[in-house]
């Protein structure tokens, strides 16, 4: 299935701070985009007040959100984030 996307503002808006001046983060993040999109399956589950949600790392610090959408087909990126902060939604 090919899945539409979607980048929610917190995901635009931390993407472009935190890769302004960090192209390697960049390319990083959108290969992970990528990943997800051929496989929306490769991320972890959530659960508490994340439940639905998924999440996946890009590197060691950093961690992507986002929900898949099945019946819509699209997937919807939620955050980007440090991982100490990723998870306050």
């Amino acid at each position: 299935m090919i899945y539409h996307l979607d980048f929610a503002p917190q995901f635009q808006r931390n993407f472009k701070r935190l890769t302004k001046k960090n192209t390697p983060l960049r390319e990083r993040i959108l290969k992970r985009v990528e990943d997800i999109a051929a496989n929306p399956e490769i991320g972890e589950h959530l659960s508490g007040n994340l439940a639905g949600k998924q999440s996946a790392h890009v590197a060691k610090h950093w961690v992507i959100i986002y929900q898949v959408i099945d019946d819509e087909g699209r997937i919807e990126f939620q955050n980007f984030d440090h991982h100490d902060q990723a998870y306050d939604m």
